[in-house]
């Protein structure tokens, strides 16, 4: 659809997305729908308002672009999962390395405040301290593909299996199998840090 303009203004927060009413109702009724968990899945990787709401609405501009490509494809949802990550991937692979350190340490600090339910994934302890937040979101981050999104969505985002499946195109089982598949890798890499608890020694332990 290139003709379709943008919005002839702004909203308060600066957004350039695609006017709904200028829009089919088709793509109208997808942004109406995946906006919002487009945005809490950049805003988990990117903690700037304005970036976030700026690389969402790129998104969402491609989108309206192509709008007849996308509903050609097998899982519209999933092309533009897909495209939303390699946009948020390219954000965060730009900034340099300064940069990307306060940001891993927000990502530590938001798994503090909103995602403790992470490490329930790993022995059912919780998050309280910044060191042991960033090798989570460390851990997080190395994440394959996938995997990495459904955690992201479901314990730092609090989404519902079936809301994530929906967003990213896939299947509420999908969804289930790909919690279980990260739970063995942050297992397998975390867990080890809980062997000794901290100021004991082996053998301090009966």
């Amino acid at each position: 659809m290139s003709d379709t303009q943008p919005a002839d203004a702004a909203d308060a927060a600066g957004t350039r997305a695609p006017n709904p009413a200028e829009l089919p109702i088709t793509f109208a009724a997808f942004h109406d729908l995946h906006a919002q968990r487009y945005t809490d899945y950049a805003f988990a990787h990117l903690p700037d308002e304005s970036i976030v709401r700026e690389l969402v609405d790129d998104v969402f501009v491609a989108l309206a672009e192509r709008w007849n490509r996308v509903l050609a494809q097998p899982s519209p949802a999933a092309y533009a999962w897909a495209l939303l990550r390699r946009v948020v991937e390219a954000e965060c692979a730009r900034r340099d390395e300064h940069l990307a350190l306060i940001e891993e340490a927000a990502f530590a600090y938001a798994l503090i405040e909103r995602g403790k339910r992470v490490l329930e994934l790993v022995d059912g302890s919780m998050v309280d301290d910044l060191g042991v937040g960033i090798s989570v979101a460390r851990a997080i981050q190395d994440l394959p593909g996938r995997q990495h999104d459904v955690v992201v969505l479901r314990f730092l985002a609090c989404y519902e299996p079936a809301q994530i499946a929906d967003v990213m195109g896939i299947e509420d089982v999908t969804v289930r199998s790909l919690v279980s598949q990260a739970r063995t890798r942050l297992q397998a890499r975390l867990a080890p840090r809980r062997t000794v608890e901290p100021g004991r020694s082996p053998d301090d332990e009966e």
